[in-house]
């Protein structure tokens, strides 16, 4: 299954996205000051308006130009592994407002909700009188953000489409809203205990694991995938890694042939995993006979902070010598 080429697709099916884009890391003890958010505000549509508000123009992960306020008061968050990065910058307290599906930490299902992932309410929204909003492309729909932004909303996009981008989405989303510090530390606690795995794991031939992103129907990640681009910091070879496109569907047959040592997976509401022991075909995997089924932390799969969560338990799990 290919992703498009929107800016703001959802780089899952629907029902996988849903799960896989909803932190339990730590919060920083130094988080960012507290700033209390506005009332509804007198005039403007849409956003706070407020005389002599100082703005910048930042460019955000696909690529657009924007005009933010510098110090944001009244912030919307569009999707999970942006409510989770704003939890763990300690901005918290100006969230307005979240989607549905935005469930860690515990506080973040008590905030005011604004629709679901795919399809956020524009009256909602607006009527919130936000003076930031937060997408993503994990997850959003393109379509949904044009139209907020076609509605005179300042949004900012995120692009967390790799590692190496989750490091840059947690420093841009400090710097737009006013906690470049705690971004800044957060991208640096987020490589330091990822370097801590590298050396546990160092010296260690890789794992060749097939890695089952949804099971009904079977798909794995491909070619320029998150998925494969975080297992392989726990030490793991993805035998999908290869396939050009992003998500393509699997047969039993495929899997057979390439024989993983491991399969690698997580149990996803709405999508039950069978007995891999007592299924035909899968009882005959060396990895199933051998007892290498590993059911691993959904925040493996978080464009988060909290796929460092994942990585870890993944590695523990796989070499747990390595961690004792």
């Amino acid at each position: 299954m290919s992703r498009n080429s929107d800016p703001c697709h959802s780089p899952l099916p629907v029902r996988a996205c849903i799960v896989a884009a909803l932190l339990v890391l730590l919060a920083f003890a130094a988080g960012c000051a507290p700033r209390p958010a506005d009332g509804p505000g007198e005039e403007g549509v849409g956003m706070t308006t407020e005389p002599g508000m100082e703005r910048v123009e930042v460019t955000d992960g696909t690529g657009r130009r924007v005009s933010l306020p510098r110090r944001p008061r009244r912030i919307i968050s569009l999707a999970p592994n942006v409510t989770e990065t704003l939890f763990m910058l300690g901005a918290q307290d100006r969230l307005i407002g979240v989607t549905t599906l935005c469930t860690w930490p515990e506080a973040a299902r008590a905030l005011p909700k604004i629709g679901d992932l795919l399809n956020p309410n524009n009256e909602v929204i607006l009527a919130a009188r936000p003076d930031l909003v937060i997408g993503s492309t994990a997850g959003n729909d393109r379509g949904a953000i044009t139209k907020l932004i076609g509605l005179g909303l300042p949004v900012y996009v995120d692009a967390p489409r790799s590692v190496e981008d989750i490091f840059r989405s947690v420093e841009e989303i400090g710097r737009i809203t006013d906690c470049a510090g705690e971004g800044g530390l957060l991208a640096a606690r987020m490589r330091e205990r990822l370097d801590n795995v590298r050396r546990r794991i160092e010296g260690l031939p890789p794992v060749r694991a097939f890695f089952i992103t949804w099971f009904n129907p079977l798909l794995a990640p491909g070619k320029n995938t998150f998925e494969n681009d975080v297992l392989a910091l726990a030490g793991v070879a993805s035998i999908s890694a290869d396939i050009p496109q992003y998500y393509p569907r699997y047969s039993l047959e495929q899997v057979l042939v390439s024989d993983p040592d491991a399969i690698l997976t997580i149990e996803h509401d709405g999508d039950p995993l069978p007995r891999f022991g007592r299924t035909p075909g899968w009882k005959e995997l060396r990895a199933v006979r051998e007892g290498r089924v590993y059911y691993l932390s959904e925040y493996l799969q978080h464009p988060s902070p909290l796929f460092v969560d994942g990585v870890e338990d993944l590695a523990r799990q796989l070499y747990p010598e390595r961690f004792r």
